[in-house]
């Protein structure tokens, strides 16, 4: 399997709750051969949910921020993620709503203009770290030791900046979207939780685990779409 692959199965095993054995893993050829084994997997605990699953996590959220900040009292599914959270206390809350939850959170993302800085320093160091070596140790060897320049200036930004990791990814900008992506990451949690867990649910989940994972569009993510020839996955 490909590190696509291996990444793909490591992730719907965490939000499944389940095991893909490597050699099963290798006869999934298409997005319904995956599927059809997660319902396999999960036949004892698939049943018509009597609630709805995004709107019970979207209100047991709202209860926990009421409780640390004013704006969560008020919030709508609509409401803008980085308006409502204050930004200086964010990564806090955000490590705190993870552990009263019991749910992992997506990630908070570093601002654009930080992550174009840290790609500019890091080339900046890599192109001189070049011109210094190549004249003593070739270019083979030159080109090695600016790589290594380039990855240890590229490890020190991200380690350096991760105070500024304050920002909500695009696919949760609104605490729709917000609520969508703790779905997709805890739907074994989740629907044991609230008794609520079908094969429409499933679909949806796996479908946006294929999309976060591949970067291919939704629309793309079909049950006969093909892992390596539709979807690119190595």
């Amino acid at each position: 399997m490909g590190l696509d692959t291996v990444e793909l199965a490591m992730e719907v095993e965490e939000s499944f709750g389940i095991t893909i054995p490597d050699g099963r893993a290798c006869q999934m050829r298409t997005v319904g051969d995956l599927y059809s084994f997660i319902l396999e997997e999960t036949r004892d605990q698939t049943r018509v949910p009597e609630s709805c699953l995004t709107a019970a996590t979207f209100y047991a959220l709202r209860r926990r921020l009421a409780s640390h900040v004013d704006a969560g009292k008020s919030l709508r599914p609509r409401s803008d993620v980085d308006a409502s959270l204050p930004r200086l206390k964010r990564q806090w809350l955000w490590a705190r709503l993870a552990h009263e939850m019991d749910l992992r959170f997506p990630r908070l993302r570093r601002p654009s203009w930080v992550v174009l800085l840290g790609c500019i320093t890091s080339a900046m160091t890599a192109f001189p770290a070049y011109v210094f070596f190549a004249p003593t140790t070739g270019p083979t060897l030159a080109v090695f030791l600016a790589l290594l320049a380039l990855a240890l200036t590229a490890a020190v930004i991200t380690l350096a900046t991760v105070p500024l990791a304050l920002m909500p990814a695009d696919s949760f900008r609104t605490f729709r979207g917000l609520v969508t992506q703790l779905v997709t990451l805890n739907y074994a949690t989740l629907s044991e939780r609230y008794e609520s867990w079908n094969p429409t649910d499933v679909w949806n989940v796996l479908q946006l685990i294929i999309v976060e994972q591949l970067g291919v569009k939704k629309e793309d993510v079909t049950p006969d779409a093909n892992f390596v020839y539709d979807l690119g996955c190595d």
